[in-house]
């Protein structure tokens, strides 16, 4: 029996949700809480993998419009301050919880995740996401595609007219 292939593309997309008007804007955080709960992670894991010398190959689809938000200067400021906003949230948590120890063990965690997350942005990637992807696609962790910028209609793909 023939063998086959194994092939894991991670898509990495979000819409495009950059608002320099508003000091606050509520779809800004669908960013936030990517970077926060995939991308930040995604690269501590790619360290461990080449600090420990484990072969890792997997793919990663970034979208054009999620790269760009990763590249602009003032949504990085913003998450940023994002992150420092969870981080003083997790400490008034670490005090309120310090009589439950189950809420407390939580909140530890959490803490702890929010100020590596900080260190690993500021530090280690030094604000620049994907330069840090990149630098995995180079030292050939992972392969780096790309997709359109927004999802396609199917209903008008490969139409000649509408209906």
């Amino acid at each position: 029996m023939p063998k086959g292939y194994l092939a894991f593309i991670l898509h990495a997309h979000l819409p495009y949700v950059r608002h320099p008007e508003h000091v606050r804007f509520l779809e800004e955080r669908w960013l936030f809480e990517a970077i926060t709960e995939s991308y930040i992670p995604l690269i501590q894991v790619f360290d461990r993998l080449l600090n420990e010398h484990i072969p890792c190959r997997l793919t990663l689809s970034v979208s054009p419009s999620l790269l760009a938000m990763l590249e602009d200067a003032l949504l990085m400021e913003r998450y940023e301050a994002h992150l420092n906003q969870l981080i003083e949230l997790s400490v008034r948590e670490l005090a309120r919880t310090q009589s439950e120890p189950r809420s407390h063990d939580l909140a530890e965690f959490y803490h702890g995740f929010f100020v590596a997350g900080l260190d690993n942005f500021v530090n280690r990637c030094r604000r620049r996401l994907a330069t840090a992807f990149r630098q995995f696609h180079e030292q050939g962790v992972i392969n780096l595609i790309t997709t359109t910028a927004t999802h396609g209609f199917i209903a008008a793909i490969g139409r000649d007219k509408p209906k």
